[in-house]
């Protein structure tokens, strides 16, 4: 049986890539550095995934499964040496942690049989792979490198953290709404494609990176900003307000036109996308909330991530991103709630996190900014885009 490793025994790592390999009929073997977790799965040698909508639920049992602790370096280096396929999805903040196994495991590798290696980097990071690669480069030789291939996927399915009290009843349960695809950077793939049916190969690979940032997780984002705004908890309540699903429909429908045109794509399947995804952040069942899509600002806010990132590919495309702009000073007004003072400056907090410091995005967030600051409600703020426009042309 073949086995795919997955670096990280997460919310993705089970509840979303354990399930389509197993579904393949591979192993499933975790790397983690949470002892109990590593201990739990092996003691049980399986684990719960729910796969749930706001109507109805599938349970399933992910198995044959077991783990290893990340924190024993030899048996780490072995276990990626052994893989057929290597999976991470740690965090982008995370992937220098790994770094030390992951190289040790390619040198064992490359001394004992010399096959090529294919690694599926699984997070939310533009040019994943490069970052990847400038982190593992200065430790491996020319010909280890040419081993392995550093392979981008766009995670599309939704896993949030099922809520405390169903892990106290069932600690490795892991709760995911239903898509299942996880399209994948066919040109960086080292040999035959593999045989996993929900693994879907694309070229070129970069358009389906931005669609996935600058629609799907620009879209989250603004929902969460806007919910703390509207004093919601979860995102199912939030998209449900209807001045907030105005905003998020506007600035996911800006992106697709600019994704659209810069990659001379489809534009009425990217507008379909983003109302299919609208209709997703609904999915009650999930427990989703603003609280955890929200979370780290600065990341969220900065140059080439889903909102400030999602803005610039807007005006490239020559376009105003009045309503980026609007999630954005939604997002910095939380940020100045966590952590500023009396000396907090939104024009100099802003410039530092996106990088920008004029141009439509940069005026526009600024004034929604002091709107919100002054108490007004969202209405006000969507009027006041509207009228953006009427000021500066329908562009």
């Amino acid at each position: 049986m073949k086995n795919a490793v997955i670096i990280g025994a997460g919310n993705i790592g089970r509840g979303f890539i354990g399930q389509i390999f197993s579904d393949a009929g591979y192993e499933i073997v975790f790397l983690d550095v949470a002892a109990p977790l590593v201990d739990a799965l092996n003691a049980a040698g399986a684990y719960p995934l729910e796969l749930v909508s706001s109507d109805s639920a599938e349970r399933r049992i992910i198995s044959p499964v077991r783990a290893v602790n990340g924190r024993d370096p030899e048996a780490a280096a072995r276990t990626i040496a052994d893989a057929d396929v290597l999976v991470t999805c740690v965090g982008a903040k995370a992937l220098k942690f790994i770094v030390p196994n992951l190289t040790a495991g390619v040198r064992l590798r490359a001394a004992e049989s010399g096959k090529p290696l294919n690694l599926l980097i699984c997070e939310n990071l533009m040019d994943a792979d490069a970052v990847l690669r400038g982190l593992i480069d200065p430790h491996l030789t020319e010909s280890e490198k040419a081993l392995l291939g550093l392979v981008e996927t766009s995670v599309g399915r939704m896993v949030p953290h099922p809520d405390k009290e169903l892990l106290e009843k069932e600690p490795l349960l892991a709760r995911a709404e239903r898509y299942g695809y996880l399209p994948y950077d066919a040109d960086a793939w080292l040999g035959d494609a593999p045989d996993v049916p929900a693994l879907v190969p694309c070229s070129p690979f970069r358009f389906m990176v931005e669609r996935k940032l600058y629609i799907h997780n620009m879209g989250h984002a603004a929902a969460a900003y806007l919910g703390m705004l509207r004093g919601y908890t979860l995102i199912a309540d939030t998209i449900a307000d209807p001045a907030v699903r105005v905003v998020v429909r506007e600035a996911m429908t800006a992106s697709a036109r600019a994704l659209a045109k810069e990659n001379d794509a489809d534009l009425d399947a990217l507008i379909a996308h983003g109302d299919d995804l609208i209709r997703r952040f609904g999915n009650r069942a999930l427990g989703d909330t603003c609280e955890r899509v929200g979370a780290d600002i600065p990341r969220k806010l900065s140059p080439t991530d889903r909102l400030t990132g999602a803005a610039r590919c807007v005006a490239d495309a020559g376009m105003r991103p009045v309503w980026h702009a609007l999630a954005a000073a939604a997002a910095l007004f939380r940020y100045e709630q966590e952590n500023g003072g009396d000396d907090f400056t939104p024009a100099e907090c802003f410039a530092s996190l996106t990088g920008v410091k004029s141009g439509d995005y940069y005026d526009a967030a600024l004034a929604f900014f002091d709107l919100i600051r002054s108490g007004a409600p969202l209405e006000a703020l969507i009027a006041r885009a509207d009228r953006m426009f009427e000021e500066n042309g329908a562009v």
